[in-house]
């Protein structure tokens, strides 16, 4: 089964409106092991938020590839 492909910046919205916090960016990128990977980029302590954004991302990988 094929997935539907996303832009990045749809992905990184995707994961933000799931970590419904605010002060995060959040970047999307290719990764040749997984197809995509997050990150998140803040000047706060954002080990936390990391945690659950890859938690976001490993479930929407489930569902959607990286438009490249």
């Amino acid at each position: 089964m094929q997935k539907p492909k996303r832009p990045a910046e749809v992905l990184a919205e995707m994961i933000r409106d799931g970590l419904a916090e605010e002060g995060f960016e959040v970047q999307v990128h290719s990764n040749l092991r997984a197809g995509w990977d997050v990150a998140i980029v803040s000047d706060f302590d954002n080990e936390g938020a990391q945690f659950r954004a890859q938690a976001l991302a490993a479930e929407l990988r489930q569902w959607y590839d990286l438009e490249a």
